[in-house]
């Protein structure tokens, strides 16, 4: 029998025991993920949510229902966003947009942006209103609450959410990610 080689078991023992606890870590993080992905796809409205792990924080994605009330989901959203750590400007709504909604949501935003800015919303609305019925979309809805302006319009098969923050919004409890 010969000698134990004590440096090379003690690398091989560190080795081992950092492949299992990074083994561990991944395990464990995954499925905590997916109960996250679970909570929020519990909310009303909501068909898919994907929560990923990013250098920044997490984020979420998430798929709405198509009869959606878009501000009562988008609350509860943010309170589990808040729970769960996740920033405001880390949560996107995937959609059904083409290019007919993306072109008029670029030519509609200096309106809502405007409006925001100045506090003047009724104006915001008019100019928002007289756009899309000059584009002929005549389905859509646009809300103004203490912290968000909500656009959510329809055209053919096209489908769009956005969701404008009013004034430097962050959650309560998560990290912000501006510079």
């Amino acid at each position: 029998m010969g000698k134990i080689n004590l440096p090379v078991l003690t690398i091989v023992a560190a080795v081992s025991l950092a492949l299992l606890l990074l083994g561990q870590h991944f395990i464990f993080n995954q499925h905590n993920l997916r109960g996250l992905e679970e909570k929020f796809a519990d909310v009303p409205g909501v068909a898919a949510a994907a929560v990923d792990s990013t250098p920044n924080g997490l984020s979420l994605t998430l798929e709405l229902e198509k009869e959606t009330e878009l501000r009562e989901a988008y609350r509860k959203i943010l309170n589990l966003a808040a729970e769960a750590g996740i920033s405001f400007d880390a949560i996107s709504i995937r959609d059904d947009r083409g290019p007919i909604l993306s072109q008029t949501l670029y030519d509609i935003h200096y309106a809502i942006e405007e409006g925001i800015a100045t506090g003047r919303f009724q104006l915001m609305a008019d100019s928002v209103e007289d756009e899309l019925a000059a584009r002929g979309i005549d389905d859509y809805e646009l809300w103004v609450d203490s912290q968000f302006v909500y656009l959510e319009m329809n055209y053919g098969p096209e489908h769009l959410y956005q969701v404008f923050p009013r004034g430097d919004f962050q959650l309560r409890g998560a990290p912000s990610r501006k510079g």
